[in-house]
């Protein structure tokens, strides 16, 4: 008896939830990346593991193309998480009532007002039954950026929402057809392509088994391309930061690795 708006809005509160349950778990997270010409070949690709947790922590770098992670990766590695996170996150404090939420929750109700949700029927996802929400960008809200507004015009968004806990189990989204700017003359987003798939671990607490992305555009003569992949594995609980020797996990992890 739920309207697909309502399905959504269940959603978001979820959202909120994910995470901050009893249950901690840490995980292994393989990322898979590769910068494509503009016939498709494969000019350069690298592959990293990481250690990741389900409490809200930085996932910790362990090895990049199978070879364990040097002291500089590492260092490089948590400069660029922490650059992302004052960027993406928009994290001016660490403490207070005025914290930022997460970028998810920060922008729902901007998508909330830019895509109608539509309850196109029931499925399966993960031997769990899910709601099918179609997303269908409301062409008369108008964003405050033209470019994003003409890229949210275009997108042909899917959601699978969980019946019994309402996260949200299956992503799917592509762009129907090209953006150009400037008639072309500037430039172009001609494809991308997002799946996600979440793993349910306990109650309130889902994480991204499953990541996949392709990405095509063109700025003036340069082609961008690439493509990623990443994959979640080896699900343990690490409910206590530190074990009876008072190391943390995450060493015990990396000595065990390598």
């Amino acid at each position: 008896g739920l309207t697909a708006r309502q399905i959504v809005e269940k959603a978001r509160e979820a959202a909120k939830r994910n995470g901050k349950g009893n249950a901690v778990f840490t995980f292994l997270r393989k990322a898979r990346i590769e910068d494509l010409d503009s016939k498709g070949n494969i000019r350069k690709g690298y592959t990293k593991t990481y250690r990741a947790y389900t409490d809200g922590r930085d996932q910790e770098l362990l090895s990049v193309d199978g070879k364990q992670a040097s002291r500089r990766q590492i260092a490089r590695e948590q400069a660029r998480n922490h650059k992302q996170q004052r960027r993406y996150l928009a994290r001016k404090t660490e403490n207070g009532a005025n914290r930022s939420e997460n970028l998810v929750t920060k922008n729902a109700d901007l998508f909330r007002e830019k895509f109608t949700p539509v309850l196109a029927g029931v499925e399966s996802v993960n031997a769990r039954p899910a709601y099918v929400i179609q997303l269908r960008p409301n062409t008369d809200h108008k964003l405050k950026s033209k470019t994003i507004n003409r890229f949210m015009n275009q997108f042909d968004a899917k959601l699978w929402v969980d019946k019994e806990e309402f996260h949200i189990a299956r992503i799917d989204a592509k762009l129907k057809k090209p953006v150009t700017f400037l008639g072309g003359l500037v430039g172009a987003g001609n494809a991308i392509n997002i799946s996600v798939s979440e793993k349910r671990l306990a109650s309130d607490t889902w994480v991204d088994e499953i990541v996949s992305a392709n990405f095509d555009a063109r700025m003036f003569w340069k082609t961008y391309k690439f493509r990623m992949k990443s994959e979640s594995s080896n699900f343990e609980s690490a409910t206590s930061l530190d074990d009876e020797n008072g190391t943390k996990p995450a060493e015990n992890r990396r000595n065990q690795l390598f």
